[in-house]
């Protein structure tokens, strides 16, 4: 029965993808500042399906020029040669200290770390849990792995990267020499006899998404001594993007800082918000807008970005923030924020709808939960931080139907989730958060960026 009803969570939690009968393409009206730039996806039906597959691989020829040249104002030899973490604001972790009350009472052996960051969760748990014998991060981001390796060396981790294989999905781990060790053929990831430390730490390239696939493998590759694939005694998903990569202005997530207009959270993926804003449909800008942004005033929004790439391609943050505008009028928003002060910038939506496009953030999620779950030991737990409703929701539902329990009446995003049927079974897990735990007003005060985080968590029966 348990079988059962991951199969249907899988189902029921897969993204709605549509098909060429039901997005039609339609052709683009680009000037011709837009087609010099990107000329073979010019040539290309301009329409698109913005539920990227983390795992997919295949790409269009055209896509591919595309979105390399959407790399063209960002310095790589410049990037080369600096260290990008010398200039890396420090990341604070949200709900650190609730989280390792949910933790702290059950035995750790296993942790994974789904958005492993700056490793501020993990270290925490390394630190806490001495039991502590295997931990696996995932994370797209580069940055985010130079700096949780050196972290959790520091608490006395052997740190082991792994990659993906982009084909097959296998995870390859990295030995201290950086020959590749793939799975079946190298075993336990160099057998050096030099895993004395408390813990291993397997750092993994790859988006959370894939966690089913990489843990089952990491299983079987390597040499510690506890499983891995549904032996996981505690599991974190801190879901939305991090501090230390809205500070750096040159990944392009913040209105705030001028720079290159990007938004990915793995450099190397192929698409870019420069990209999406140059060469997307006005109406699809303006789909995506609505529904990943919430945004009241979308189609004035699309319809400026249209206008304003017409004169010339948007390449930057800062031109982007002036294409937008205020179209709500008077105050940030259009109104008013709480005690009177002004609302969000009115770039704020737009920035978020465009980040979770390009990066295939809800997606990543619905993906997730199914797998996470199925991952956990009996009394795992899995503790997940949202920070947007859209997150909230599908974090909320997931929770629901795996704890067996009538769906909720809220709205669910049709456009992520195709839930029409209901499905009963036996209860997987248990909720342990009947409404989501928030961060103190001290916390809030001391890091204003966690006051939108709610934390849900459940253990696995």
């Amino acid at each position: 029965m348990a079988k059962l009803l991951i199969t249907a969570m899988s189902r029921r939690l897969a993204p709605l993808r549509h098909t060429t009968s039901q997005l039609q393409p339609r052709p683009c009206s680009f000037s011709k500042s837009i087609y010099s730039r990107y000329p073979s996806f010019y040539r290309t039906p301009c329409f698109v399906n913005y539920h990227f597959s983390a795992s997919s691989n295949s790409r269009s020829r055209a896509t591919s020029e595309a979105a390399t040249a959407s790399q063209g104002i960002r310095k790589q030899k410049q990037q080369d040669e600096q260290d990008p973490a010398d200039s890396a604001a420090p990341h604070v972790p949200v709900l650190i200290e609730e989280i390792m009350g949910f933790f702290q009472d059950i035995n750790v052996r296993v942790y994974v770390d789904g958005t492993l960051g700056a490793g501020g969760h993990a270290s925490r748990v390394v630190a806490q849990h001495p039991e502590l014998e295997t931990l696996v991060g995932f994370d797209l981001d580069p940055l985010a792995h130079k700096l949780a390796g050196e972290r959790l060396t520091k608490h006395g981790s052997h740190v082991i990267p792994v990659t993906v294989d982009p084909k097959s999905g296998i995870p390859n781990l990295i030995n201290e020499n950086k020959e590749e060790i793939f799975g079946g053929s190298g075993g336990g990831g160099g057998g050096d006899g030099k895993r004395k430390s408390p813990s291993t730490a397997l750092l993994v390239r790859s988006n959370f998404a894939a966690m089913g696939t990489v843990l089952s493998h990491l299983s079987n590759i390597t040499s510690t001594s506890t499983p891995i694939y549904g032996h996981v005694d505690a599991m974190l998903l801190d879901l939305g993007i991090s501090s230390m990569q809205v500070d750096l202005s040159e990944r392009g997530f913040s209105f705030i800082r001028d720079g290159p207009l990007d938004m990915r959270m793995d450099p190397e993926a192929l698409i870019s918000a420069e990209l999406a804003v140059n060469t997307w449909p006005e109406a699809q800008l303006g789909k995506i807008i609505k529904e990943f942004g919430e945004e009241r005033y979308w189609k004035s929004i699309a319809r400026k970005i249209a206008s304003a790439r017409e004169e010339s391609p948007i390449l930057t943050t800062h031109q982007l923030v002036k294409a937008i505008g205020n179209p709500g009028g008077g105050g940030y928003g259009g109104g008013k924020g709480k005690n009177g002060s002004k609302g969000i910038h009115p770039a704020t939506r737009t920035f978020q709808a465009l980040r979770i496009a390009v990066n295939g953030e809800l997606q990543s999620v619905s993906e997730a939960i199914p797998a996470a779950v199925k991952a956990l030991a009996p009394g795992g737990r899995l503790a997940v931080i949202t920070f947007h409703s859209l997150e909230d929701r599908i974090v909320k539902w997931a929770f629901r139907q795996a704890a067996g329990m009538a769906p909720t009446d809220e709205p669910l995003p049709s456009y992520c989730l195709p839930f029409d049927e209901r499905i009963e079974g036996e209860a997987m897990v248990k909720i342990l958060t009947r409404r989501p735990v928030v961060p103190g007003e001290e916390e809030e005060k001391e890091n204003p960026r966690s006051r939108s985080a709610k934390l849900r968590v459940v253990e696995r029966i």
